[in-house]
């Protein structure tokens, strides 16, 4: 199934990779609220949340988006349909930073849970 040209499983990577980046941080500053005595780790632990995204952006989703611009822009109507693909990759990181909602605060929990071991 395609949106917009898109395959929706890109669609998906995209929507979950950008709520990954975009709870990491503050999920690792709101878990050095919660454990004062880790505060140091949990506030410099954000890499361990960006680290699975880097890792979706890079291996599963950058290979496929540059497949679908070279298509596109083979293609006679190229510009067109390039813009229409990026635009719904912007719909998708914002479903992205929305689902990034609820991902803050068990980002948190996990985080504490990892420098606690």
């Amino acid at each position: 199934l395609r949106i917009g040209g898109i395959p929706k499983r890109i669609m998906l990577i995209n929507m979950f990779a950008t709520a990954i980046y975009t709870a990491g941080v503050l999920s690792a500053l709101y878990a050095s609220f919660l454990n004062p005595d880790y505060a140091t780790n949990a506030s410099t632990a954000s890499g361990l949340v960006n680290g699975f995204a880097t890792i979706l952006l890079t291996v599963l989703l950058d290979p496929r988006i540059a497949l679908l611009t070279e298509r596109a822009l083979q293609s006679e109507s190229g510009a067109e349909s390039m813009s229409k693909m990026y635009g719904w990759l912007m719909i998708s990181r914002l479903l992205g930073t929305l689902l990034a909602q609820l991902l803050f605060v068990p980002g948190a929990y996990w985080i504490l849970w990892i420098i606690e071991l």
